[in-house]
């Protein structure tokens, strides 16, 4: 673990500026803001979430309209126990870009852990207009009503989840959709 923050430390410290590198004449652009993703990324994947989260703050530093990192610091904030800071990171995530759905499904996930049930309901929702195949929000939004103890609308979003494929709702649907 050690290795990998020293490792993720000095990668940040060698892109202060942008970088310019030339392949077979080509130049590419490395911009610093998506090298800091990455690095928040693989630290996020190695459970440093301290650390992802400082390097999604200092890509958004770099660029503020960067929704991804955003989003993915609400992921590693949430990862923390950080509910709040995540939906607030998620929310700002969805103002960059509206039509980004992970940012919904992670902000609904988290309006849930927060016992925001008629939030997840709602991000759930926009979702499954914008992709009715996705079938973590028909699950997430039956678990939300199933919570409000809206049980038709739980019934009904639970067996879509199951007719793409969510088998292990059977159980769910089975106790509350007598």
């Amino acid at each position: 673990m050690y290795f990998v923050k020293y490792l993720s430390l000095l990668i940040m410290v060698s892109v202060v500026t942008t970088a310019v590198v030339t392949t077979a004449g080509a130049q590419t652009e490395l911009r610093t803001d998506r090298i800091l993703l990455e690095v928040g990324n693989t630290r996020h994947e190695f459970g440093d979430y301290e650390g992802a989260v400082e390097a999604f703050t200092m890509a958004i530093e770099y660029n503020p309209k960067l929704g991804i990192a955003y989003n993915n610091r609400g992921i590693s904030k949430s990862a923390m126990g950080n509910e709040s800071g995540a939906v607030a990171d998620y929310t700002r995530s969805i103002e960059i870009n509206e039509n980004y759905l992970p940012a919904y499904l992670n902000r609904a996930a988290s309006r849930y852990n927060i016992n925001d049930y008629y939030g997840a309901i709602e991000d759930y929702g926009v979702v499954i207009e914008k992709d009715p195949e996705n079938a973590i929000a028909w699950y997430g939004r039956g678990l939300s009503h199933v919570q409000i103890r809206y049980f038709v609308g739980a019934c009904e979003d639970l067996n879509n989840a199951l007719d793409l494929g969510y088998d292990f709702v059977k159980d769910l649907i089975d106790e509350h959709c007598r």
